[in-house]
């Protein structure tokens, strides 16, 4: 792949706060804008470590059962992973990409609460060092918010509403269900393709003087 490596990402949590809550779901979907229809999407699902901090609220959106993720069913002992494991895992399927860091791209809606939930999880199964993403102080990372506010800012229009669900229907992507990672990935990696592919050249030929020797 050149360029980017783009990571499109989401989680489900046991609330809000990520010191405290559980990550219990994720998932990635792989591409580059090189070939946007090769896509490899992986689903993780984790068990909470933390049962005392499960928001009953939390789980009514995303639809994850407390017996389920903290293993008091057979089921739920089978699907929901321990987080170490799970971690490992997702660090391994990276790896398959053969880029380094720098040259990964984390891509989401609202990604910047996905981003603490996950530095948190790689930061209590001791792999904070090896966190496969460049996104500190908001390095390599995007908002699929911010690249809808910068298209309503060429155009001059203004967008009443920029969820993910509205954005979805105002350019014609796929509606799937809200609130599960899989399908929230899906769509936000349908819309990002759908607000890139027409900008992409136009930027490439606009500001490709715009780069020093240093840059890459």
């Amino acid at each position: 792949m050149s360029g980017y490596v783009i990571y499109v990402g989401d989680t489900e949590t046991t609330g809000l706060d990520p010191e405290v809550q559980d990550v219990i779901e994720i998932s990635l979907c792989r591409f580059s804008m090189d070939s946007p229809e090769d896509r490899d999407q992986r689903t993780w699902f984790l068990k909470a470590v933390n049962p005392m901090t499960i928001q009953e609220e939390a789980l009514k959106i995303n639809g994850h059962k407390r017996e389920d993720i903290i293993h008091f069913t057979k089921a739920g002992k089978e699907k929901y992973l321990e987080p170490e494991a799970v971690v490992l895992d997702i660090e391994n399927w990276i790896m398959e990409d053969d880029v380094s860091v720098m040259d990964r791209m984390l891509v989401g809606q609202n990604i910047e609460f996905d981003i603490k939930f996950l530095k948190e999880l790689w930061k209590r199964v001791d792999a904070k060092d090896t966190f496969p993403w460049d996104v500190g102080r908001g390095k390599r990372s995007l908002d699929t918010q911010g690249v809808c506010n910068f298209i309503d800012l060429c155009t001059g229009r203004r967008r009443r509403y920029t969820n993910l669900g509205t954005l979805v229907k105002a350019f014609g992507v796929k509606k799937r269900k809200a609130h599960r990672a899989e399908d929230d990935v899906a769509m936000t990696t349908d819309l990002l393709i759908k607000m890139l592919t027409p900008l992409v050249p136009v930027a490439a030929d606009a500001f490709k003087e715009c780069y020093t020797d240093l840059d890459q």
